[in-house]
């Protein structure tokens, strides 16, 4: 009984194991020819949904790239997938029509075929089911980190091997775990800040740090603007908080990137360096949120001053480096170097006794050879004469003569003011605008009638500083850099020469300023209260800078200084302006930066103004009588993001104003219908230089840019452009039109003219060059076309007479191309592409190359080449010659980026392509100099020389 039991579980267990693995398959794949057609529906239907959440995946990417963010590489690789999920299956899809055929004359389906298409589409479903089930990409993308400017390497240039071996040293205490902040001192102009750049660039290119920041804080530290410089480096953006507040964001913003790393780098913690350059006095760490000490090893800070005290006293700093002088052999070595780079490299004999007394300090040695280029004999006589012998402790002193003797070196009265001007306004870095309005107040220039005359001659005149080293090229466009060195004398000067009252950073104001005075410059001195009584009747400026927002000035405050051309008041909060504002009959210029204006109804009275500025302001609504403002020719509202209202008409009333600035400002045209219109900048006719918003095209007038006599603009037309700093150019043109580019409003006027263009979703326009500019663009230096999907070619000569095409051009953008098949078609001119520098291409579903070698031999300057997310990309440079085995040269090129590319299979290729390498370089950036020889060697051939 129990075996027969036995017997029957058994065989039971067995049959079941017999249909479980052998049978079950067997059915499975006998049933694959006849279940194709149901297969490849279901592969239909999960391609489609697919496909539908890619499209929104898609959306979201495009909208978040015209943003400026950076999309993550998960999101990136989702979509890349997608995309061939979806071609792989329609290609099988196809299939269905080759399984329908039959065999043996007709009589019997085809059975092979219909057994692979069921098995390769049931896989195909089964992948993308897979694809489609991974987890949703939320966000998609981040908001990428500013870069801060790289100074070059110096050292080696000038032949500074002491200064290469000092910065060695620095960079390893900056590595030396057990120190947390290091100090570095000297006498002003012996190049602190310019080791400080050194360090800053090596610890960049070698990446020693993950976060490097560099920051001047001068005599006068502004908590916010460093706080916003370190949180740019971070992508930490504030919202309005006090510094307090910033302190904490950015405070915990550090505190998370350190304990980010250590969680994730086991072995080797990420390292933040910040340096702080030129620091005057104790500056609270903490007041600016940035951890530091034993408890923040990772955080290491890297600080300079003139003085030891203030860095190991006041600072806190464990080791100190004391900067010297330069030694006779490397003074004249730097010495030298100047002056051989004019056009008569001759030196005198008494050269090298003329560098001696120059002491070893850099600053001096360039100004005394930028001084003494090109001059007689007698002019290097008498240089040396005024260079006598003092010792180290009057080094101070001894600047101070020589910078007194170049000023009056100075060719005319005018260059001298404005070198004056530059000190008195108190600031590193100079706003060429301010300058500009300023001078503008003080009428310095003489025969003088527009303001782009005043413009072009205050250029020239900062030229002319700038070739006697008492000006620099500042650290952002449109800016000029003072040494604070060269302040300082300026200051004593002006003190001198122009009887001005200078109370400067953390200085008491202890005294009234004279009778004899003409120029006043508070400049965040330590005072709460202005008082009345001041009796300035020669006095013609007011600099007031102030770190108190609600600093007190009373209504009559203005009684005894009536004569005022120029009023700068950055900074305070004001319910009412001054009453005795009005007594300024003589205003000329009239500037309130950074302040909280309320009740403005008072400048009306100041008939004599040509300069009204409000930038950076807090201002909701102008006031009714500006319109009464007759001889204004400046007016500045830009980066006023609350101006809500200006009164219909007022601006036509401004019958001679010539510049206009709200960038960042004022966009709501007519709104209300008691807003000012676009219709009223029609009447403008002086009007030459326009910076503004129009969010919505369709209430531009017909012929509102059609008069061409724009010489300056920065335009913006459409939703979702950002203002930002970072213009090189003065002609701007920023479009996204919901009407054609051919509608008129005078767009095709800019166009011609425009230097940085950025065109958006452009619409009836296959061929960018043709179909929008005959001409070649040949004034565009900057050029970006996003999100297009008509755009087929950037230039097409095949069907138009062939014109020098971007003969200017530094920089192509081109992001999002969909149907872009070729950057040119047809035939270039040599001078096409001739200043190309910068060439980015990311998003072109259908290009396959970037040029031919023929039109690489245009490409003389090009140093930067980014290529990604071209899945049709096959090569750089196609070679269209059958037998040609002519060397491409690429001598400039710096960097090359290619992301995402999976069909790339060489730099250079001739149309019949080699095969493609295997899963080759889906990601590569590097700088060439560091590609290593075996990837070299396959992604460059012998016909592409690099170097």
């Amino acid at each position: 009984m129990v075996p027969g039991i036995f017997v029957s579980i058994f065989s039971d267990v067995f049959k079941e194991s017999i249909m479980q693995f052998v049978l079950a398959p067997i059915k499975q794949h006998v049933s694959y020819p006849f279940t194709y057609k149901s297969k490849v529906e279901i592969l239909q239907s999960e391609a489609e949904k697919l496909k539908n959440r890619t499209v929104k995946l898609q959306q979201s990417v495009e909208e978040a790239t015209r943003k400026g963010e950076e999309i993550y590489e998960s999101v990136n690789k989702w979509l890349n997938d997608a995309g061939k999920a979806i071609e792989e299956a329609e290609e099988c899809i196809k299939g269905e029509e080759q399984a329908k055929k039959r065999c043996f004359v007709g009589l019997c389906p085809d059975l092979k075929i219909r057994y692979q298409l069921s098995k390769k589409a049931e896989k195909k479903a089964m992948a993308i089911r897979d694809l489609a089930s991974e987890d949703d990409h939320d966000p998609i993308s981040f908001r990428p980190p500013l870069q801060q400017i790289v100074a070059p390497s110096v050292y080696a240039r000038e032949g500074l091997n002491s200064r290469e071996l000092f910065l060695e040293k620095v960079m390893d205490a900056l590595l030396d775990p057990d120190l947390t902040m290091i100090g570095l001192y000297g006498l002003g102009g012996v190049g602190k800040t310019t080791l400080a750049k050194q360090v800053h660039r090596k610890a960049l290119e070698e990446k020693l740090f993950d976060v490097v920041a560099i920051v001047a804080v001068g005599q006068t530290p502004e908590l916010r603007r460093i706080q916003s410089e370190v949180g740019d480096i971070l992508g930490l953006k504030f919202e309005g908080e006090e510094i307090p507040g910033r302190a904490n964001r950015l405070y915990e913003r550090l505190k998370k990137e350190l304990e980010k790393e250590k969680k994730e780098l086991e072995k080797e913690k990420k390292k933040v360096l910040i340096i702080l350059d030129d620091i005057w006095k104790q500056l609270d760490l903490n007041a600016v949120g940035i951890p530091f000490g034993d408890d923040f090893k990772g955080c290491k800070m890297f600080l300079t001053s003139r003085n030891q005290d203030v860095l190991s006293r006041e600072m806190g700093t464990q080791k100190e480096f004391r900067l010297d002088v330069l030694q006779d052999e490397e003074a004249w070595s730097l010495f030298e170097m100047t002056v051989s780079s004019a056009k008569n490299s001759k030196l005198p004999p008494i050269a090298a006794e003329v560098a001696k007394k120059c002491a070893g300090l850099p600053l001096l040695l360039l100004i005394m050879a930028t001084d003494l280029r090109n001059r007689e004999a007698y002019a290097w006589s008498n240089k040396l004469k005024q260079l006598s012998e003092f010792d180290n402790a009057e080094i101070n002193s001894k600047v101070h003569a020589v910078l007194e003797s170049s000023y009056y070196n100075l060719c005319g009265n005018e260059v001298k003011s404005l070198f004056l001007l530059c000190g008195l306004i108190g600031q590193s870095n100079i706003q060429i605008q301010s300058l500009l309005k300023y001078i503008m107040g003080l009428s310095l220039f003489k025969n003088i009638s527009t303001v782009e005359e005043a413009r072009n001659k205050l250029r020239d005149l900062i030229d002319t500083l700038k070739a006697q080293s008492l000006l620099l090229d500042g650290d952002m466009y449109g800016f000029v850099k003072i040494h604070d060195v060269v302040r300082d004398t300026a200051l004593l000067i002006a003190s001198r020469e122009q009887h001005a009252f200078i109370i400067t950073s953390g200085r008491e104001l202890m005294k009234f300023p004279n009778k004899d005075c003409t120029r006043i410059s508070l400049q965040y001195c330590d005072i709460e209260n202005l008082s009345e009584g001041w009796e300035c009747p020669k006095a013609e400026a007011l600099f007031l800078v102030t770190k108190v927002f609600c600093l007190g000035i009373p209504h009559q405050f203005f009684k005894g200084i009536r004569n005022l051309e120029v009023v700068d008041f950055t900074g305070i909060h004001f319910v009412s302006l001054p009453s005795s504002l009005a007594f300024l009959s003589n205003l000329h210029t009239l500037c309130l930066h950074r302040c909280q204006l309320e009740d403005l109804a008072i400048i009306g009275d100041l008939k004599q103004l040509r300069v009204l500025s409000f930038a950076n302001s807090y201002v909701v609504e102008l006031p009714r009588q500006i319109e009464q403002l007759a001889r204004l020719k400046v007016l500045d509202v830009s980066n006023c993001s609350k101006l809500k209202m200006i009164p219909a008409n007022a601006l036509s009333k401004l019958s001679e104003l010539e510049e206009l600035y709200m960038s960042n400002s004022f966009v709501e045209w007519e709104a209300d219908g008691n807003n000012a219109s676009l219709a009223e900048l029609e009447k403008l006719s002086q009007l030459t230089t326009l910076e503004m918003q129009i969010p919505d095209d369709k209430i531009l007038p017909k012929h509102l840019f059609s008069n061409g006599r724009l010489q300056s603009f920065r335009i913006l037309i459409g939703d979702n452009w950002d203002w930002d700093d970072n213009y090189k150019t003065s002609r701007t043109l920023k479009l996204k039109l919901k009407a054609s580019i051919h509608s008129g409003y005078g767009i095709k006027v800019l166009l011609r003219e425009t230097e940085d263009l950025c065109l958006d979703e452009v619409r009836e326009a296959e061929n960018l060059l043709y179909d929008i500019d005959g001409d070649g663009f040949p004034k565009l230096k900057h050029l970006r076309v996003q999100n297009n999907y008509a755009i087929q070619h950037i230039i097409n000569s095949t069907k138009w007479a062939v014109c020098d095409a971007f003969p200017i051009l530094e920089s192509l953008i081109l992001e999002n191309l969909m149907k872009l098949e070729k950057i040119y078609h047809g035939r270039l001119t040599v001078r096409s592409f001739n200043k190309l520098k910068i060439l980015q291409v990311r998003n072109c579903q259908k290009l396959t190359h970037l040029f031919s070698l023929s039109a690489a031999k245009c490409l003389l300057q090009l140093q930067e080449i980014e290529v990604e997310d071209c899945p049709k990309m096959e090569a750089i440079v196609i070679d269209e010659s059958e037998n040609s085995n002519e060397v491409l040269e690429f001598n400039r090129l710096l960097f090359l980026n290619l992301r995402d590319l999976p069909n790339f299979r060489t730099f250079h290729s001739k149309i019949k392509a080699p095969p493609k390498i295997e899963k080759f370089l889906s990601k590569v950036e590097k700088f060439l100099s560091k590609v290593e020889s075996d990837t070299h060697s396959l992604l460059f051939s012998k016909t592409v020389c690099l170097y």
